[in-house]
């Protein structure tokens, strides 16, 4: 009745059963019209005058391609109880932005002709589809055209019965599955793609679009928490079999961290970092 309230504003307007959310979202998709994209699930809402705003935004910056706000995340039950989120999330590099991959797919707004290509999205994925939007879309873009801003755009509702809440350990099941797509793609080290916890695995075909430099540094990303994983439970012979790739793929680029890592798995004799370990607690 709400729909049928506002039609004459729609372009287009369906209820019709699906496939899940991922094939909703890509019917969707199909028919959209306008220059700015994005979906929002049926229990958040937008913040008043957030359109106004992204489109502003957009029409001020031509060589914007994304546009990333910030939300309240408030209970059901008690909607005074809220908190502001920060938004998808922009580390100092793309290699980095896309191993954290948060995208606060509510608030993150997209030129639509940047993401066509992407679509549709892969329908065996009910849970990250928004993560395998983000990874494309940064893989060939890189972060340079993206814009964050402090202006909220949406309320995310947290309830019992929401994926987010009710589902939450099969997020990182499906995330294991679009980082198998991608290691098979970039010919990655069985060392890593064993990191993976593959439960009935159903290996994704995604053709991604990797046109960022340096496909390698990609790797060593991803690979860098897994060692830092090990070195904390003591598997240093583990961490030293990452490890090694990742200096050999980034080479004096290692920053820091990567470079006490290599020392401590690589360089050093296993038995002298134990006996360090053991000296410094």
């Amino acid at each position: 009745d709400i729909i049928k309230k506002y039609e004459t504003q729609l372009s287009y307007w369906v209820s019709e059963p699906d496939k899940g959310q991922t094939d909703a979202i890509n019917k969707g998709f199909a028919k959209c019209t306008g220059v700015i994209f994005n979906w929002i699930n049926s229990d958040d809402y937008y913040e008043p005058a957030a359109f106004e705003k992204i489109a502003t935004l957009f029409n001020s910056n031509p060589s914007i391609n994304v546009v990333c706000g910030k939300e309240w995340s408030f209970e059901d039950e008690n909607p005074d109880r809220k908190t502001l989120n920060a938004g998808s999330i922009i580390k100092q590099n793309v290699y980095e932005t896309i191993t954290v991959g948060i995208i606060d797919q509510p608030c993150t707004f997209f030129r639509k002709q940047t993401i066509d290509e992407f679509f549709p999205l892969h329908t065996a994925l009910h849970y990250v589809m928004d993560k395998q939007l983000w990874w494309g879309y940064l893989l060939k873009y890189g972060q340079t055209n993206i814009l964050q801003t402090d202006s909220i755009f949406t309320w995310f509702r947290l309830h019992a019965q929401s994926k987010s809440v009710a589902q939450e350990q099969h997020f990182e099941k499906e995330i294991d599955l679009l980082k198998e797509s991608l290691f098979k793609q970039l010919k990655a080290p069985a060392v890593l793609e064993q990191q993976l916890e593959l439960v009935d695995s159903k290996a994704l075909d995604i053709n991604w679009n990797v046109s960022i430099p340096n496909t390698q540094k990609i790797l060593a990303a991803f690979a860098l928490p897994y060692v830092k994983r090990k070195y904390v439970q003591k598997d240093l012979r583990g961490a030293a079999s990452l490890m090694k790739y990742i200096a050999s793929w980034k080479g004096l680029g290692m920053h820091i961290t990567e470079w006490k890592l290599w020392i401590a798995t690589c360089l050093l004799p296993v038995h002298l970092v134990s006996a360090l370990k053991k000296l410094k607690s």
